[in-house]
């Protein structure tokens, strides 16, 4: 079962103390539909009640360490009157809805991590099955083929639908029900493409031509629409990181001579760190846009 990021109580315990609590879990799992479809396909064996109490559980212990701190900022700050209780409750319920969300919609973001490393190892993968069928090899070595691959999560995907085959399933259903299950829309259009060149008897070395042409055109758009926002991100970090703080300086010295605003350590340090912030930030932006392809 894939790792569950911040969850801090085991999927064991939840099982165990969901039986007590089954209408509250049902009516926890009711909250977001989507759920059973995103544990499946993030690699998560667990019913969506269990997950959805599970999440409530843990939600609630990180609302508890909201509180506290809130109630610790609230002495600090020597906070009295209706704030004094009013803050350590705001605390605990923002905190205890902010991982209840995100508890939720982690499996979403597993899933759609293992779609983007579908989509990346997908076209060596297609390469490799199109050299073997021009060989002659039946479709079903070629997926075997392809499992038994160093193809990350392309092989894994292979192996249980040649699993499923090896098991009584004919091989268009397993395909289905890996095309049904997959998040990846490349490799649920690879695998379409595939069963329906199977079930008209055409040619399957065509249709994997078609799709390795696809996969190709569709990492040359990414690359391309990543240089067209490069260019913008580019001129945005250019204003932070040398317009900015130049004229935010020569703003100050300034107002400086009217006393207005003087050029302080505190100030001129707020605005290096500033700026150093907002850099660190677009750079970080720009890594996470960055198109994945071969890694």
């Amino acid at each position: 079962m894939a790792r569950i990021g911040l969850m801090l109580v085991p999927m064991s315990l939840a099982e165990k103390l969901e039986v007590r609590f089954r209408g509250m879990a049902t009516r926890l799992s009711s909250v977001y539909p989507g759920l059973r479809y995103d544990l499946t396909n993030a690699g998560i064996a667990v019913e969506p009640d269990t997950y959805a109490f599970a999440s409530c559980l843990s939600a609630i212990i990180w609302g508890i360490m909201g509180l506290l701190f809130a109630i610790v900022v609230v002495k600090v700050r020597g906070v009295s009157g209706p704030l004094m209780v009013l803050a350590p409750l705001f605390g605990l319920l923002i905190t205890w809805l902010l991982f209840f969300v995100m508890h939720l919609y982690y499996p979403r973001l597993l899933a759609n991590s293992v779609a983007a490393k579908i989509d990346r190892g997908l076209l060596f993968a297609t390469r490799d099955m199109l050299i073997q069928t021009s060989s002659g090899i039946p479709i079903f070595q070629v997926l075997a083929n392809v499992s038994d691959g160093d193809y990350g999560q392309v092989s894994a995907e292979m192996k249980k639908a040649v699993n499923e085959v090896r098991s009584g399933t004919p091989l268009s259903a397993a395909l289905e029900n890996m095309a049904l299950r997959s998040q990846s829309k490349y490799l649920k259009k690879t695998v379409w493409q595939l069963i329906t060149a199977m079930r008209s008897g055409s040619n399957l070395t065509n249709a994997l031509k078609g799709i390795i042409k696809l996969l190709v055109d569709a990492q040359m758009r990414s690359v391309k629409a990543y240089n067209a926002e490069l260019n913008f991100v580019v001129l945005i970090y250019l204003l932070v990181a040398a317009v900015l703080p130049t004229v935010g300086t020569t703003v100050l010295v300034i107002f400086s001579v009217f006393g207005v605003l003087g050029v302080t350590p505190e100030i001129y340090t707020m605005l290096v760190l500033g700026g150093m912030t907002m850099q660190c930030m677009i750079i970080g932006y720009v890594f996470m846009r960055r198109p994945r392809l071969y890694e």
